[in-house]
């Protein structure tokens, strides 16, 4: 759902684990490393290396699109929002 930008389906799937203790932690355990590969593939890019501007580019885009995402989908919960705290 991660990849695909599914994010009313996950905005459904937040509602459904927030009513049980717990369980967000599922999703959280999912999108840190989903975020993390994301970014990886970008500072790991020889191409985006030797342009600094692309580079950047795209390190913004990742971040505008998991700001979309915590804020559409997990409604800017906290614990969704620390998940997008990785360092690469």
């Amino acid at each position: 759902m991660f990849q695909h930008k599914k994010l009313e389906e996950l905005a459904l799937m937040y509602r459904i684990f927030k009513r049980v203790e717990g369980t967000l932690k599922y999703i959280i355990a999912k999108m840190g490393p989903y975020i993390e590969g994301r970014g990886e593939k970008i500072i790991s890019d020889e191409t985006l290396l030797k342009d600094p501007i692309e580079f950047t580019k795209k390190l913004l885009e990742l971040k505008s699109e998991m700001d979309e995402m915590v804020e559409k989908s997990f409604l800017n919960d906290i614990r969704f929002q620390k998940s997008r705290d990785v360092s690469f």
